[in-house]
């Protein structure tokens, strides 16, 4: 079920109490998640087990206030929430994590390659999330959940949002490197076409992707984590990340690499296809010179034209055209000239 489908679905059930609400989920220990209606959601959040995903759209300017009201987030929690920085971020305050990660923008009819972010709080027992556009491993995670997926702790959730995105974009990648082999089997048999489009294409997608991974990456490999008041589970689940998110950007960087040698290798393929022709095109035209020069001269309205009365005068002015020919691509034979195309 979409986000549309669970917007009309809150509408119905009292989505007053929850301005901007997406969706909500509930989980009991060895439970698996429900959907939690708003009117419940004060009362889930009060219980001392289990956890509880709160997912809220960001342009609805009435979620913050009311995600401030409903959750006891620490100040800096809060300001992520109100969504209006972009920059990848991570930190932590009185043992709640929060920041600002990417994700793949969610597309009904095609896979979006646009990037999008995913404003985050998440502590042992509540997740709280909020975007200004559908993000497909949200999209993704909200669909597991309903098939079955039972995450132990909030924090063990909010890794199963970010693995989806690593799954997802580790996919696409999987894609671009087929059609960097392709193109490469095309350039190792000479069979060329125009490649450049789809060199374009993986170039794009691997540019697009590598600025946020890395900079992801970065976030979780360099923060000093030491001192977060965090359960072993929690920095268990960030270490994790920090490890898939590194070899997510390694990758990245691989297809990026690939795809910018095929350009550099087509481009001189191609480059030295317009030089074969250009040459073939001169050659061709030098030794065209001596024949038009014959062929000029006897094609002069003066009088004294040898041949202009001979029955045979055609003929011979054509023998000593290509005679011409023929003498001077001897004479660039002897010259050393490589008419090889």
């Amino acid at each position: 079920m979409n986000d549309a489908s669970h917007l009309t679905l809150l509408a119905a059930d009292d989505q007053h109490h929850a301005p901007g609400l997406v969706w909500a989920y509930r989980a009991a220990p060895g439970k698996a998640p429900e959907p939690l209606a708003p009117r419940d959601i004060e009362a889930a959040l009060a219980l001392p087990d289990g956890w509880v995903w709160l997912h809220v759209d960001l342009v609805d300017r009435r979620a913050h206030s009311w995600v401030s009201h409903a959750c006891a987030l620490p100040a800096s929690a809060h300001a992520i929430l109100e969504g209006h920085e972009d920059s990848l971020v991570l930190a932590h305050e009185n043992g709640v994590v929060h920041g600002i990660s990417a994700d793949l923008h969610g597309e009904i009819a095609h896979q979006s390659t646009t990037i999008g972010r995913l404003h985050f709080a998440v502590s042992e027992r509540l997740l709280v999330t909020g975007r200004r556009h559908p993000l497909a491993a949200v999209e993704e995670v909200h669909t597991a959940l309903a098939a079955g997926l039972r995450p132990a702790t909030a924090f063990e959730l909010f890794e199963t949002l970010v693995m989806a995105f690593c799954k997802t974009t580790s996919l696409r990648l999987a894609a671009a490197t087929k059609r960097l082999d392709a193109v490469e089997d095309h350039l190792v048999t000479e069979r060329l076409a125009d490649e450049r489009r789809q060199l374009k294409d993986v170039r794009r997608l691997a540019v697009s992707l590598h600025r946020p991974i890395s900079a992801l990456a970065a976030l979780f490999q360099d923060e000093d984590r030491s001192a977060w008041n965090l359960s072993a589970g929690a920095h268990e689940v960030l270490r994790r990340l920090a490890a898939r998110l590194e070899r997510l950007d390694r990758e990245v960087v691989m297809i990026n690499d690939r795809a910018r040698l095929l350009q550099e290798e087509l481009a001189a393929e191609l480059a030295d296809e317009s030089n074969r022709s250009l040459k073939a095109l001169a050659v061709m035209s030098a030794l065209l010179l001596p024949g038009t020069l014959i062929v000029g001269i006897f094609g002069m309205n003066t009088g004294g034209l040898p041949f202009a009365e001979s029955p045979s005068g055609f003929f011979l002015a054509m023998l000593l055209a290509v005679g011409a020919t023929g003498l001077f691509y001897w004479l660039l034979l002897r010259a050393g000239a490589n008419l090889r195309f």
